[in-house]
């Protein structure tokens, strides 16, 4: 009967250990939860803060607030948002180059993330806003270097064929095309100034790279057709004449060709009248 009791008492500690171990953990999974909830609050809160000021132009404080979203909830959604915030926080205060990296970054570190084709839209963005720009005091544009507008190229370029749906596509491809003029105009530049030079070799070969560095470019018919001018000054007619022909072929409609056709022709003429020359 003892040996029972005991067995009785033993089942009913036991139970009343297990009650109270699952009352316990109970209570800690609930605060676990009630602290998980407020961590992802104050970190909307905060993060919400700094967005007012974003929207308020004040972007000195919203860098403060965003960098202070990003220590103290590194773990949550809004610290990503913050990070992208910052990099726009750069951008407008005219630091480029600095918001030209942390987009990339952003990118880099976020690759399936939802605004990873706006940051890295904008990384193309801030590399356009670097590109020389028209001072009276200063040289023009395509006379200076032409670093920023190559990187400008290559990003806004790499952006569109990434994520070619995007909603920015259309604003890229305008900055681009604008990012390319520049290149060539800067070539041509160039190009002429080897000319001035008397260097038309290292002339030719410039403009030739136009036209296989930039198809796209509406300028190359006429960095084309410097190139053929600058063969004819080399005694190279044949050269010269199919340089010509291609900007016929390729270009029908551009002013440049109506130029090409009249070459060839009075350079056809010339050729008629050296033959009739040498049989009289």
């Amino acid at each position: 009967m003892k040996i029972r009791n005991h067995f009785q008492e033993a089942i009913a500690i036991a139970a009343l250990t297990w009650g109270m171990a699952s009352v316990a953990m109970s209570g800690c999974a609930g605060t676990q939860k009630d602290g998980m909830l407020d961590y992802a609050r104050s970190a909307e809160l905060q993060f919400q803060e700094g967005m007012d000021e974003f929207e308020d132009e004040d972007c000195v404080s919203a860098e403060k607030i965003f960098g202070q979203v990003r220590r103290k909830f590194p773990y949550s959604r809004y610290a990503v948002l913050a990070e992208l915030r910052l990099a726009d926080c750069q951008f407008i205060q005219g630091s480029h180059a600095t918001a030209a990296v942390s987009y990339q970054q952003f990118v880099k570190a976020h690759p399936t993330h939802e605004d990873a084709p706006y940051a890295a839209y904008k990384r193309g963005v801030s590399y356009y806003e670097m590109i020389p720009g028209d001072y009276f005091i200063t040289p023009p544009p395509h006379e200076r270097d032409q670093a920023a507008t190559r990187d400008a190229r290559a990003s806004l370029d790499a952006f569109i064929k990434r994520y070619p749906n995007s909603e920015y596509v259309e604003p890229a491809t305008e900055l681009l095309k604008k990012a390319v003029r520049a290149l060539v105009r800067h070539e041509i530049y160039v190009a002429e100034f080897y000319l001035s030079r008397g260097d038309r070799r290292a002339a030719a070969v410039r403009l030739e790279g136009v036209q296989k560095d930039f198809p796209e470019s509406g300028l190359v018919p006429d960095a084309m057709f410097l190139q053929a001018i600058t063969f004819l000054e080399m005694g190279q007619k044949d050269k010269a004449v199919k340089v010509f022909e291609e900007i016929r072929a390729l270009y029908p409609e551009h002013y440049q060709s109506r130029r090409a056709g009249d070459y060839v022709r009075h350079l056809e003429g010339e050729q008629g009248d050296s033959r009739r020359g040498s049989n009289g």
